[in-house]
């Protein structure tokens, strides 16, 4: 019989010119195709109780041969007629079946005949790519017209004839076969003329992801491997059908799934295990283990504890060369793991499932070496899963956390993001919860553990005191030599008082219960445990803080998110590292990533500090929010305040705060009832200033208050209230270009009482800081503010040489009196300072004054040029700057510029031409024995007068630079580095020259001085205002500053100065000398030079670039006059990839003399 069937496979499937189908489907064309299948149908029908006619069944197999080309209605009749067929021959044999008959020759031969006619239809639709037997739906138009045109190219929608036909097959394949086809090859043969079409039918994307159709498909194969032995082949299919077609990895897990857990038949799964494990995959070869992974992670989500039996065997593939095959691997032990501890609180056998968990865990442990950052990711996303789960496993959790902290410095961004991911999920389910409300400040747990350990002392048996205690207290001199009979009796003497101790320790011991003693030590354990994991997080704290600086921005935001989670866990390091996070809040970009960082910011700090808790109503509200932004005030740096005024600028100019909190800071900054915190009232008024750059009308609600506290008596006593109270006033003028600047009359209260402060003697050093803001504000809201500063130099002139001469007439009477007077020669040196200072932040806000006088001057001449009627029905008396509207702007421009040049400093009626010749004087005695205000303050005036004028710098800049390099004092240098960049900025065309003796301060002994100078040269070079050449070698040696917030400035500008036109690969050869000749005096074993050649080397990338410099470092190899200027070379030219036959000869050859 199996000869039959195989005859006419080879006859009508496996005939490659199917030429007798082709000639009978010729024939029933010719004869009306429509009328011939009717007929065909008819006499199949008829003809089911004995084997139906030759030639009617090859009429069947050529109309199905052709299927592709019938109409819908005519498939619909053929599928009709196999299910029809197969129901009824399905029937027949099973009751031939209960009646044990010897004889299936007719439903055998017609089973048969109906699965060629199946293989044959679905053979012509794959061969004419109309696989799919399902209509696709779509929603877009463009989808719509394809399906159209599908339409028309004869798609049959044939879901429900299919699924009818498969649901016939599926209750043949219930019975016994094997009782009809008695040979497993003719079993297998029968089988696989449904098999095969069925396994086709899956290469169709639509098909599959149709339920309806995908479970028939699932069910008849996992029948056929259940009850007919198909294992093996099922196996084989699938492998295939794994590799070749994409989107049948995880339907095929599924299939799997299904037999196993339904069918309860898990060989197929276990020896599709086996043979994947023995896949060997090409290197070329991306798409095989891409496939297989998914199949293996979709498996092991549906069949944890199959995978788990079949674990040893996976593991292999953790030795794959692919990586995705490692990550899959990684991710099904996961799948275990997490099966493993759900199912540690439903079993008994808790504790040898706690072990297979242990050992498993041990494994991913050792992953985290695997030479993939995908692999490593990976494990640390698995872990992330693992802790989620209700069950701590703290035995593990702090050997995780550490090794969470090595992959915190890993190279790939990707590990380095996981791994603070990580680490937040273990803080976030940290097992120690059960304690002081799961919070982890250490001054609190410290202090447990104090208090658990002082129990156990109390505890403990005290000590009795024996002779033995006295012996290391007698004098050796009483001491006889040893005898055998002393021995013998001190021995006798010992075993009795060691015996008695023994019975008294046992006495107390059994005083005490043994439970209290074991509930303690374990209590005292766990506070161990608890400030042992406290002390891992601030470890990894320091190096996520150094990640808020990284490249890649999502790093950026998980580090932000851990440490917000830090703070809600009360840790005591959480604060220092979110007042760094506030810096965040200037990164820009153009891309959605440099704004995403800037909103994370802004959304971190709106959780911490202004989201009042919930069921607050407006007052509790405004009270939460003002309190916080007060307390963000204290203890911050400068850096930290201009982050915080940029961040509350932001907030003020999106309405995030309401009215209410403006009014509730007013109110704290003008109490005066009675004596409240100055940090207090300082942060209400430093908000306030900050609130004011977002809207600068809040400032007119508190106008009064400014005038009565910051400017009153309150200020007076404290300086630093009325320098922000000054900041504040300051913001009236026009912040942003939708605010309105606002000005009042010099007679005003506010600018009465801005030139009173400046008049006020003061020896506090915040009085230069305070005067600087005042004279600041006086230029933002004065109409004239250089009237006003006019009459306070001359008033500070009077009052200064009024009271010189008070004290000389004093001194005279008073010679005999006992009278302190080199303090009185102090305090006139003070006043003099002040009037210097004062003098000369007036020169530089002139200045300004002037400049911006131009460009109001440009402005609205350009507008009255634009609107002339609008501009000749303004009031003549609105402004000087209508009196002069027929100037051109070249000679306002030039007469503004002779102002600047020839009047502020050289003018006969220039009130600051009377005081440059005695600032000159000042600085020009810098060795004498001037107190130290007196210099900086004219020191700092001089270079200020320096910038008005051209002239006056030019004269002077070699006594500027004389002191900067003979003074001791560090802030006068800070100060004239700082003024040395000014002046650069504004008289370019000569500074170039003595640009040497800015970099001389990167040697400067003093740090601050050394940072000042790095961030000066760097914001110089940077902007394009002075060359640079051999320069960059001093600078590089700031790489390796024992400094390290200078080591990190030098790392931050190396990094911006490289995206400049190949600008390190440009200076290299100029640095690199520079290096090396220094390393030769300062650095003996070479180790920061390789670091910092290193580092340089890291921004050199393009090949062409890399191949240049190659050849320029060889060529300096015959000219090295030292072994180890050729060492030098020698380490550079290692670190580039791309090197001739002829330098590595050089190489070879060594350092030849």
């Amino acid at each position: 019989m199996s000869l039959d069937l195989l005859s006419r496979l080879k006859k009508y499937i496996h005939d490659e010119g199917n030429s007798v189908l082709n000639s009978i489907y010729t024939d029933c064309q010719n004869a009306g195709l429509s009328n011939a299948v009717n007929h065909v149908i008819d006499t199949l029908l008829l003809g089911t109780s004995s084997s139906f006619d030759d030639d009617c069944i090859e009429k069947l197999f050529a109309i199905c041969l052709h299927f592709c080309d019938l109409s819908s209605s005519t498939k619909n009749k053929i599928y009709d007629l196999l299910t029809s067929i197969i129901g009824s021959e399905t029937a027949v044999l099973e009751d031939m079946i209960v009646a044990n008959a010897t004889d299936y020759f007719v439903p055998q031969t017609n089973l048969e005949s109906m699965g060629i006619a199946f293989q044959l239809t679905i053979k012509s639709l794959s061969e004419s790519n109309q696989l799919s037997i399902i209509q696709a739906s779509s929603s877009s138009s463009r989808d719509k017209k394809k399906n159209i045109s599908q339409q028309q190219n004869s798609t049959w929608n044939g879901l429900a004839h299919v699924n009818a036909f498969l649901d016939s097959v599926s209750n043949l394949f219930h019975k016994k076969l094997s009782r009809v086809w008695t040979t497993s090859s003719e079993r297998d043969m029968f089988l696989s003329l449904f098999l095969k079409p069925v396994y086709t039918l899956m290469e169709s994307d639509i098909n599959i992801k149709n339920s309806a159709l995908r479970v028939r498909i699932f069910d008849l194969i996992s029948l056929a491997v259940k009850y007919h032995h198909q294992t093996a082949a099922a196996e084989t299919r699938i492998i295939q059908s794994l590799q070749y077609f994409e989107h049948l990895a995880e339907y095929l897990a599924d299939l799997v799934h299904l037999t196993t857990a339904r069918y309860e038949f898990s060989p197929l799964a276990e020896g599709i295990l086996h043979t994947l494990c023995s896949l060997e995959f090409s290197e070329n070869d991306v798409k095989g283990p891409k496939q297989v992974s998914l199949f293996l992670i979709h498996l092991s989500s549906l069949l944890p504890n199959l995978c788990f039996k079949q674990l040893t065997l996976l593991s292999k593939l953790l030795d794959s060369e692919s990586y995705t095959l490692r990550c899959a691997i990684v991710e099904v032990i996961g799948n275990v793991i997490l099966d493993l501890i759900q199912d540690d609180s439903e079993e008994d056998n808790t504790e040898s499932i706690s072990s297979n968990v242990q050992s498993i865990l041990e494994v991913l442990e050792d992953r985290l070496l695997d030479i993939s950052p995908y692999c490593r990711t990976k494990i640390l996303q698995v872990f992330v899963r693992i802790f989620e789960l209700p069950i701590k496993y703290p035995q593990k959790r702090q050997a995780i956390a550490e090794l969470t902290i090595r992959c915190m410095q890993d190279r790939s961004s990707h590990v380095r993001r996981n791994a603070i991911r990580l680490f937040s999920k273990l803080l976030t389910t940290h097992p120690f919860s059960v304690m002081h409300n799961g919070l982890l400040t250490r001054s609190v747990w410290e202090e447990g553990l104090n208090f658990v350990e002082e129990q156990l002392r109390s505890l403990q048996p005290k000590r009795i005191v024996t002779s033995t205690d006295y012996e290391s207290s007698v004098d050796e001199n009483l001491l006889e030599d040893a005898t055998m009979i002393r021995d013998e009796e001190d021995n006798v003497s010992m075993d009795l008082e060691s015996s008695q101790e023994k019975d008294s320790l046992n006495a107390y011991a059994d005083s005490v219960p043994a439970e209290d003693i074991v509930k303690i030590n374990l209590t005292k354990r766990f506070y161990v445990e608890a400030l042992k994991f406290i002390d891992t997080l601030e470890e990894g704290a320091k190096i996520i803080s150094q990640l808020l600086s990284a490249k890649n921005k999502s790093e950026v935001i998980e580090a932000m998110d851990f440490f917000v989670c830090c703070s809600s866990f009360y840790l005591s390091f959480a604060k220092k590292y979110i007042k760094r996070m506030i810096h965040l809040i200037w990164v820009k970009g153009t891309s959605d990533e440099g704004n995403s960082i800037q909103n994370h910011v802004l959304s971190c700090y709106k959780t911490l500090f202004f989201q009042p808790p919930p069921g607050s109503d407006a007052n509790d509200r405004a009270n939460y929010m003002a309190r916080n932004l007060i307390a963000l005030t204290y203890d911050s740096s400068l850096a930290e305040l201009t982050s915080l005024e940029q961040m509350l600028s932001i907030l003020m100019k999106q309405d995030y705060f309401p009215p209410l909190v403006v009014t509730k800071l007013w109110q704290v900054y003008s109490y005066v009832k009675k004596d409240i915190s100055r940090t207090q009232r300082r942060g209400a008024i430093i908000v306030l200033s900050m609130l004011a750059l977002g809207n600068n009308e809040i400032i007119i609600q508190g106008l009064d208050y400014l005038v009565q506290i910051g400017l009153g008596v309150p200020g007076l006593d404290d300086l630093v209230l009325a320098r922000y109270s000054c900041i504040t006033i300051k913001r009236l003028a026009k912040t942003s270009s939708t605010s309105s600047a606002i000005t009042f009359p010099n007679s005003h209260v506010v600018c009465q009482k801005l030139c009173m402060l400046l008049l006020r003697p003061s020896t506090s050093d915040e009085w230069f800081g305070l005067q600087e803001q005042v004279v600041d504000a006086i230029y933002a809201i004065s109409k004239h503010p250089d009237e006003l500063c006019t009459n306070v130099i001359i008033l500070l002139t009077k009052n200064l040489f009024d009271g010189t001469k008070a004290a000389e007439h004093n001194n005279e009477d008073a010679m005999d009196e006992d009278v302190n007077i080199p303090e009185q020669e102090k305090n006139a040196s003070t006043q003099f300072a002040h009037l210097i200072f004062v003098v000369g932040h007036v020169a530089i806000k002139q200045l300004v004054y002037i400049e911006y006088c131009e460009a109001e001057f440009k402005r609205r001449k350009a507008d009255a040029e634009k609107n002339p009627t609008e501009s000749n029905d303004k009031s003549a008396n609105e402004s000087e700057f209508d009196l002069i509207t027929g100037t051109s702007e070249d000679d306002f421009a030039e007469a503004m510029t002779f102002i600047r040049e020839r009047e502020l400093l050289y003018g006969e009626n220039s009130l600051l031409s009377r005081f440059a010749p005695l600032v000159v004087e000042v600085c020009s005695h810098h060795t004498g024995s001037h107190n130290d205000s007196l210099l900086v303050a004219s020191s700092l005036t001089l270079a200020k007068f320096m910038c008005l004028s051209n002239n006056f710098c030019m004269e002077n800049l070699p006594l500027l630079i004389t002191i900067l390099e003979k003074c001791e004092n560090p802030l006068i240098r800070n100060n004239l580095v700082i003024a040395l960049a000014d002046l650069t900025v504004c008289f370019n065309h000569f500074i170039d020259e003595i640009s040497e003796f800015l970099y001389r301060r990167l040697l400067d002994p003093d740090p601050s001085v050394k940072k000042t100078c790095f961030m000066t040269l760097a914001f110089l070079i940077l902007a394009g205002q002075i060359k640079v050449k051999g320069q960059l070698g001093i600078m590089a040696r700031s790489l390796e500053d024992e400094d390290a917030r200078i080591a990190d400035l030098a790392r931050m500008f190396f990094t911006d100065f490289s995206a400049k036109d190949n600008s390190v690969y440009n200076n290299f050869i100029d640095i690199f000398s520079v290096l090396s000749k220094s390393s030769e005096d300062q650095d003996e074993e070479d180790t920061k030079f390789k670091h910092i050649v290193r580092f340089l080397m890291s921004f050199i990338e393009k090949e062409r670039y890399t191949k240049q410099l190659t050849e320029r470092l060889a060529a300096r190899l015959p000219r090295c006059k030292s072994q180890r200027q050729w060492n030098h070379v020698a380490y550079a030219l290692s670190l580039l990839p791309h090197k001739s036959d002829e330098v590595q000869k050089q190489l070879d050859d060594g350092f030849r003399t």
